[in-house]
């Protein structure tokens, strides 16, 4: 027993030693296919929607772009020189080669294997980047189910035991109750993942679901889970919408209560990616990495679903 109890305080000890003020977060880029037609005369690999940068940028972090088709060393720099990671939403496979899918799991690996030796890096995975995430988590292994949720904004609806979830636990009353009886978290989606498969694919065994959904025809699916162990995080839903999506057709909500359910869920993440001290080596290194090397293209202006897109070569 007293070694057990030397052993929570020593990592206790650890955590709070690691910390930093000013977090980088790098998004996985993920490739063109819904969106290399705003661009005929320009050919790009990948792209990050604007909205996610903005979301992590409005809770005080930075934002590194991590591009697909890498060597495994550079994601390794990445995990080193960042913070947290966040799998972002978007419309691309997951069996392409040196793609969304392969960058993530060697990504996943990385921060697995960091979090394992007693590094804090967590993960935050949105829509799809929470599918992926779920993927990841079983080496690949397909384990969605088709479902069909799309311009849907739902209540969550909570396990009994949600407030106990490290995603929950410190939530005001108010967010929790705005979550829990109002239309605000914004579903578009083709793709989720059911307790039934999140099961037999034996996920129950290190993750928990802190809440589920119904899509359109009744099919329940998992709209909030987590690591029991590590700070991976993944919502279905897309709280970057709330406040940086506007496209009428869409449905978004936009509501005081809507925006302070996506400012809830940055601050929270980003909250997480403070604990730890990852760093660039220096100011010029750091500032070469960030995501405002690069310009944004207004692409709402073509009557895209995104407002702002990043586009990668």
């Amino acid at each position: 027993m007293k070694i057990i109890i030397i052993s929570v305080v020593l990592c206790i000890v650890s955590f709070t030693a690691s910390y930093t003020d000013v977090p980088i977060i790098g998004i996985l880029s993920q490739e063109t296919y819904s969106v290399q037609h705003l661009f005929p005369n320009e050919k790009y690999d990948s792209f990050i929607a604007a909205s996610y940068v903005k979301l992590l940028e409005s809770a005080g972090a930075r934002v590194v772009p991590i591009l697909i088709g890498q060597e495994k060393d550079y994601y390794k720099y990445i995990v080193q020189n960042t913070n947290g990671i966040l799998f972002p939403g978007g419309a691309t496979w997951f069996n392409q080669s040196d793609g969304f899918a392969d960058a993530g799991q060697i990504l996943y690996d990385l921060a697995l294997e960091r979090n394992i030796n007693g590094d804090y890096y967590p993960i935050w995975g949105i829509c799809l980047g929470m599918e992926l995430l779920a993927q990841v988590a079983v080496q690949g292994k397909e384990l969605r189910a088709h479902c069909l949720s799309k311009k849907e904004s739902l209540p969550l609806e909570f396990r009994p035991d949600f407030n106990t979830s490290k995603t929950f636990r410190q939530a005001p009353r108010r967010i929790i109750k705005i979550l829990g009886t109002l239309n605000v978290t914004y579903n578009y989606h083709q793709y989720c993942v059911t307790e039934k498969n999140f099961t037999s694919f034996g996920l129950d065994q290190d993750w928990r679901i802190v809440s589920t959904n119904k899509d359109v025809y009744g099919l329940e699916f998992i709209s909030v889970f987590e690591s029991k162990r590590y700070p991976f995080y993944g919502i279905q839903f897309h709280p970057e919408k709330n406040q940086y999506e506007f496209k009428p057709s869409l449905k978004i909500p936009h509501s005081k209560e809507a925006v302070e359910m996506s400012q809830y869920f940055a601050n929270f993440f980003v909250e997480e990616t403070r604990r730890n001290n990852h760093s660039f080596i220096d100011w010029e290194t750091e500032k070469n990495a960030l995501i405002y090397n690069y310009p944004t293209h207004y692409t709402g202006i073509k009557n895209s679903s995104y407002e702002q897109l990043y586009m990668f070569k």
